[in-house]
């Protein structure tokens, strides 16, 4: 629930201004399809990025084909750049950013002692705004990323 929530996003993710849900498509306890509007502000970036994302997540099953130890989930993530009317948004104070695609597998695992953790995996492939050079969006992404991970343990950690 954590990743799907919009109203957590400030918890797991320091760099957060704010997530909302524009339009959701499908919801219940296993499953979710939305679209989302995001603003995020890296710490080597200028102006906040704004990304509108076709969100979808779901638990895993043993049809999935991974190995579970206990529960597990997926979301995927692909940025949308019109409307519902076939418009593009854009505000003046922010930097529209495309996510090519956004995969988060999390899942419950047992280490071979018997612990019980939960293994986080997660790729992005996004294309550095106009305006940032490469090196700049490398650097915020690798800082971003680092950030991220600890930000979701200490959730869990409390």
């Amino acid at each position: 629930d954590l990743l799907r929530d919009s109203s957590k996003v400030s918890t797991y993710n320091k760099s957060s201004l704010g997530r909302k849900d524009k339009i959701v498509l499908k919801s219940n306890m296993d499953s979710e399809a939305k679209i989302m509007s995001s603003l995020t502000k890296p710490p080597i970036v200028r102006k906040p990025l704004e990304c509108v994302t076709l969100f979808y997540s779901r638990k895993l099953t043993e049809n999935d084909n991974i190995e579970l130890d206990g529960a597990g989930y997926i979301t995927v993530g692909r940025s949308v750049w019109e409307n519902e009317y076939g418009l593009t948004e854009t505000k003046f104070s922010s930097t529209r950013c495309e996510i090519l695609l956004s995969v988060n597998l999390v899942r419950d695992i047992k280490t071979a002692s018997g612990q019980k953790v939960c293994e986080l995996t997660i790729v992005t492939h996004a294309v550095s705004p106009a305006g940032i050079p490469l090196f700049i969006g490398k650097k915020a992404a690798l800082a971003t990323a680092d950030s991220y991970i600890k930000d979701i343990r200490a959730v869990f950690e409390k």
